[in-house]
């Protein structure tokens, strides 16, 4: 397992003026604008997706979301753990957007999970793709859409890649008031790497199952 040091200097993210498209949403133009971070992963894509949907254990790891709420109109599924994420279920992300480490500085963000998606590769191995929508303002405002990518290569480097597309009269002062902090937070699940293998490594000691 790789040390915390070395996960940042592998860590990238960045922020992309001309953005990528998302399942939802589509292409976008105008002021639209994506964040986007990226890492090698030392542990098997389904354990990394168990605990990106694992949200009880977020704060364990995520820095950036310590903290997750579900809406009680939109509920996981009776099949589905308590805290689990999974298409259509809305939720809340308290969101800590300066990094201050204190629930006073925390941001409610609302979003919609809307995918779920597993795909078989050629070489035998398994990748997966989450989505959701951001929630928090309409849509012909501001319309965000979060991606997350996990596959595996040839070799058994997991690559997990999270990127959100911003776009909407809103999204121009997105960027210009917290486009550099959006980027900045977006490395923090990323460089905690090793945390994120601890926790799936126990939940599947405990369950021995992957949710996905």
């Amino acid at each position: 397992m790789t040390s915390s040091s070395q996960d940042t200097k592998i860590a990238k993210a960045d922020l992309l003026r001309s953005p990528l498209p998302t399942p939802h949403w589509g292409s976008q133009a105008g002021s639209a604008f994506t964040v986007r971070a990226v890492t090698t992963v030392n542990a098997t894509p389904s354990a990394v997706l168990d605990a990106l949907l694992d949200t009880t254990k977020y704060p364990a790891w995520n820095r950036f979301v310590p903290k997750v709420d579900f809406l009680e109109s939109s509920t996981p599924t009776a099949s589905s753990p308590k805290g689990r994420l999974g298409p259509d279920v809305m939720f809340t992300e308290h969101v800590d957007m300066f990094g201050q480490g204190k629930p006073s500085g925390l941001v409610k963000m609302k979003l919609l999970m809307t995918t779920l998606k597993e795909t078989d590769e050629r070489d035998g191995s398994k990748s997966y793709e989450a989505v959701w929508l951001g929630k928090a303002y309409p849509d012909w405002a501001l319309r965000s859409e979060r991606v997350h990518a996990i596959s595996c290569d040839k070799h058994g480097i997991t690559t997990y890649e999270v990127w959100e597309t911003f776009s909407g009269p809103l999204a121009l002062f997105v960027r210009i008031f917290v486009g550099t902090t959006l980027v900045k937070r977006f490395k923090q699940p990323v460089i905690d790497e090793t945390v994120i293998v601890r926790v799936a490594s126990s939940h599947l000691e405990h369950s021995g199952t992957v949710w996905a």
